[in-house]
């Protein structure tokens, strides 16, 4: 990481803490286990959020055991615990050579005993640092996971503290109620992130510090740190006595409350906020800053030639000036961005486009539901829209006819188990791909907008595609079990339309639906044969077209219809066992194709992440020229290998 990139993410993280106005923060006391933030951006109402450091006992006071004074007087107030479903903490542990042995040890046991501490909803990250920061445990409520992680700490390396602040800033939720737990002796050898600016970062979280004193600690460091995010240092030099703290600092994240009250003063008043517990009162005395109230001036009589009549002035009239907030209005002459328009404008078509036709879907789909249920349920009229629908998709189906391509179609739709008309499979990619094109363009411009257009297409080809082979597969696998139960149902006396039932009761699918659809064409009228081999065209399976002959044969002859199906089972199974062996030796050979395929495309999306003005000059011109081509090798050579490494037989 180079020095401008991370005085970007400093600032940025910066930037983050420095949205909440001046106005919040308040004076924290620096002895004393308790710490109090205030807010007067309500005023007249003030808000406080008091934090019991490591030093108080107890969590969970009642309101009975909090008191507070302003500017010497006692005022009503509220309070309530603050929840910690909002609750972040990072563990952040120093890893480096400085800790081997007993000190990483020891700090692996009390972190894993303060994660056991804290209620189940806040969520834990853990961050190590050696040379370099980095993340064990991203923030989660899975506290094996956590523990998990902390298990493998292991020490070695220099020291990267001020790096580890920026590193596990980036790491925790923006939104979230962040906090850090440091571990370190202070001592900093290898980051390229300076102090200042991991102080500036630092101040947008809660800090606990826990110092472990060793012959390079830098106690100077860690004050700065814990005091740019309104926390402590506790410094031990026994590594056993860490667990004590970590358990002190785990009840001090949870033990927050939130007070409010009704002010009545203005100007720089003294705030005393006292808490009674079982070690004792905690007081935390500070100043807060209130606006001043102001009295407007009154508005002057005009002289007058009339007589004097006396009148009496009203009272004067106090009014509260809140603290005045600025805010600026910044009003663009620029005209809209046209693609942006385009893109919201063709995004909605497209989504009522898809209602159009999802509607006709799930009324056939509820209706052939109810008809395999035995249920009699009577479907209204189509609306209005289902009608355009049908009306799109009979355009549809007259365009692939005129094509020559409705039935290919169908016989791919049907094999792939999508119960979709050619016309409706049509309408429905001409709507993905809209939305997808517009996507993309808003993304990346006429890029994406090509790409959305050519590649969507494709894909859904591919999907149906993907899905028919799968289909295909399984029931080619599922075959010799059904030929088997077919010949043994044959051999008991039954014919073959019975026979052919107990595979469509007994199978699994795609077997079992595929035999009740020979069953049911055939009990309409359409011949057994013709119903077999348009099953044998569907599945495109070379081993049911030798059971179709030989039913076909058998039917015309005569003959042991049951000992041919077992001599067919017979023969598919080892053609299978075969295949299954050629897959294997080939298998190196097929993982090799995907690695190479594969490299270009996720290095590229990787760098365009990682390091975008790497990959800027591949968007314009010559790179993007480069881009297309180098896509157009990959399919060249995807083809090739898949040529390579198919199996026929």
């Amino acid at each position: 990481m180079n020095r401008p990139l991370v005085w970007l993410i400093s600032a940025a993280a910066l930037l983050g803490g420095l949205l909440v106005p001046a106005a919040t923060r308040a004076a924290t006391t620096d002895d004393g286990p308790i710490a109090v933030e205030t807010d007067v951006t309500g005023y007249p109402e003030v808000s406080a959020d008091v934090t019991l450091s490591a030093g108080a006992a107890g969590v969970g006071y009642p309101p009975e055991a909090f008191s507070v004074t302003e500017n010497g007087q006692p005022v009503q107030f509220t309070v309530e615990r603050i929840p910690t479903s909002d609750l972040e903490i990072a563990l952040v542990i120093d890893t480096s050579g400085s800790m081997k042995g007993a000190a990483i040890d020891a700090a692996r046991a009390a972190a894993i005993e303060f994660v056991g501490l804290l209620p189940p909803e806040v969520k834990v990250a853990v961050v190590g640092f050696g040379k370099v920061p980095y993340l064990v445990s991203a923030p989660t409520t899975d506290r094996a996971a956590v523990i998990n992680g902390l298990r493998f700490l292991a020490a070695d390396g220099d020291t990267a503290l001020y790096d580890a602040m920026i590193f596990t800033i980036l790491a925790l939720t923006p939104n979230a109620d962040r906090a850090m737990v440091v571990l370190s002796d202070g001592g900093d050898t290898a980051s390229i992130t300076s102090l200042e600016e991991a102080v500036g970062v630092v101040s947008a979280v809660r800090m606990n510090v826990i110092e472990l004193a060793t012959n390079d600690s830098n106690r100077d460091s860690l004050d700065r740190l814990a005091k740019a995010g309104n926390g402590e240092v506790q410094s031990v030099s026994d590594p056993a006595a860490l667990g004590g703290l970590y358990s002190s600092v785990a009840s001090s994240l949870v033990n927050r409350y939130s007070i409010r009250y009704r002010s009545s003063a203005s100007g720089s008043v003294p705030l005393s906020i006292r808490v009674e517990t079982a070690a004792g009162p905690l007081q935390s005395d500070s100043t807060i800053v209130l606006p001043a109230i102001e009295v407007p001036p009154t508005t002057p009589i005009p002289a007058s030639t009339a007589p004097a009549v006396a009148v009496t002035a009203p009272a004067p009239t106090t009014t509260i000036a809140p603290v005045a907030q600025t805010r600026t209005l910044s009003v663009s002459n620029e005209p809209p961005n046209k693609w942006l328009l385009f893109g919201g404008a063709a995004f909605f078509v497209a989504l009522i486009m898809v209602g159009l036709l999802a509607g006709p879907l799930f009324d056939r789909r509820r209706a052939l539901v109810s008809g395999q249920l035995g249920i009699r349920q009577k479907i209204a009229d189509a609306p209005s829209p289902s009608q355009i629908t049908e009306q799109m998709t009979g355009a549809a189906d007259r365009f692939l006819v005129r094509r020559g391509r409705r039935n290919s179609l169908a016989t791919g739709l049907e094999s792939a188990g999508l119960s979709l008309r050619p016309g409706e499979y049509m309408v429905l990619t001409l709507v993905v791909t809209a939305i997808v094109a517009l996507s993309l363009a808003l993304l990346s411009g006429p890029v994406g907008l090509v790409i959305g257009l050519l590649g969507t297409p494709f894909l859904a080809s591919a999907l149906v595609r993907v899905k028919a082979e799968r289909r295909r597969a399984a029931f080619n696998e599922q075959l010799p079990d059904s030929l088997q139960l077919l010949a043994s149902t044959l051999r008991t006396g039954y014919g073959l339309t019975q026979a052919l039932e107990a595979v469509a009761n007994e199978a699994i699918d795609p077997v079992r639906t595929e035999f009740r659809r020979v069953l049911l064409e055939s009990r309409v009228g359409r011949n057994m044969n013709e119903s077999l081999t348009a099953l044998e065209r569907r599945m495109n399976s070379l081993d049911f077209k030798w059971v179709t002959s030989a039913i076909d044969i058998n039917r015309e002859i005569g003959g042991d219809l049951a000992g041919v199906l077992d001599n067919v089972s017979d023969t598919i199974r080892d053609r299978q066992r075969m295949v299954r062996q050629i897959r294997s030796l080939s298998a190196e050979g097929r993982i090799s194709a995907y690695v190479l395929i594969s490299l270009p495309i996720l290095l590229g999306l990787a760098l365009s992440v990682i390091n975008p003005d790497y990959v800027e000059p591949l968007k314009s011109g010559t790179g993007l020229a480069l881009v297309f081509v180098g896509c157009g090798m990959l399919v060249v050579g995807w083809v090739w290998m898949r040529r390579v490494i198919r199996i026929e037989y």
